[in-house]
């Protein structure tokens, strides 16, 4: 049993919390330290009256702990949200200004100014941006979204991973048509297909990146399925960033190689800002995948 003993009268306007109230059980040990370090009388107490003129967090060394903690949590995932930004967009920046200034752009225009072409080494540079785009950047700020919100699958989630989908889509279409550009007349459909790791991988990323978008609209459209597709989605995100950037990685050293042959083996800034690149995606699926295990802090 604890005693309740008020301090002076209760018509009296506050001056200190030492007149408010003390809390004593029946041994004269003071139990205020046990509530002010319960979570739920810290939350009730954020919604106290200012009391003459300064916040009760103020007053109260536990609160303002507290909300400091959460500050500091907010500032930490603002610097990391910030790097992982940073990151995308070097990676992204990078092979698009190596294909625009090294490798033709990505259009060829006519000399009589109209009308404009892509050549087969254009596809491939297309090949490479929007599977960079898609399958890294744009995937990953999908995971970055599904990760913070997790209850539900959100319509701005769900946008911005079928946006990723179809560019990732667009890129494979680029590779595609940069293969069958190349081939002789009379030649079987597989030919000049299939034939690296990086094609193997790069087909089985898509095919992770096709069921994890199933999965996500057919939970969107019937949220009694959120059991099941949250969880699989969850799973499938890891593995389709690990195979995307093992595809990317092997797809770079294999056009590398070709580079270094072609060039006899001299070191180039072309050939410097492709290995930076890769450098780049691996640090950003570091990133990625600790956004993705890390536990939860509430």
């Amino acid at each position: 049993m604890y005693a309740l003993q008020t301090v002076g009268s209760t018509t009296s306007s506050v001056k200190d919390d030492t007149e408010v109230m003390d809390f004593e059980d029946v041994g004269g040990n003071s139990i205020v330290g046990q509530i002010i370090t319960n979570s739920n009388a810290v939350k009730r107490s954020e919604n106290l009256t200012t009391l003459n003129g300064y916040q009760s967090s103020q007053t109260h060394p536990a609160i303002h702990n507290y909300e400091r903690n959460n500050v500091n949590k907010n500032d930490t995932g603002l610097c990391f949200w910030a790097i992982f930004q940073a990151v995308g967009l070097t990676c992204v920046g990078m092979i698009v200004c190596r294909s625009v200034v090294y490798q033709h752009g990505f259009f060829e225009i006519s000399p009589n100014r109209n009308s404009t072409s892509i050549t087969r080494t254009q596809f491939s540079n297309w090949h490479y941006s929007l599977s960079t785009v898609g399958f890294i950047y744009l995937y990953a700020n999908s995971i970055f979204m599904i990760k913070s919100n997790k209850s539900k699958v959100s319509l701005p989630y769900l946008m911005l991973h079928t946006f990723a989908y179809l560019v990732s889509a667009l890129g494979l279409c680029a590779m595609y048509v940069h293969k069958e550009t190349g081939k002789p007349e009379g030649s079987p459909l597989y030919q000049y297909h299939l034939y690296s790791i990086h094609s193997w991988a790069g087909v089985l990323a898509a095919a992770l990146f096709t069921l994890q978008w199933l999965s996500a609209t057919a939970t969107f459209i019937m949220p009694c399925l959120r059991s099941i597709g949250l969880p699989l989605g969850k799973m499938f995100s890891l593995y389709t960033t690990i195979l995307s950037t093992i595809s990317l990685i092997s797809g770079v050293n294999q056009h590398f190689l070709k580079m270094l042959e072609r060039d006899n083996r001299i070191y180039s800034i072309d050939s410097l800002i492709l290995n930076g690149f890769g450098m780049l995606v691996i640090v950003f699926l570091f990133l990625i995948t600790y956004m993705v295990i890390k536990p939860n802090r509430n």
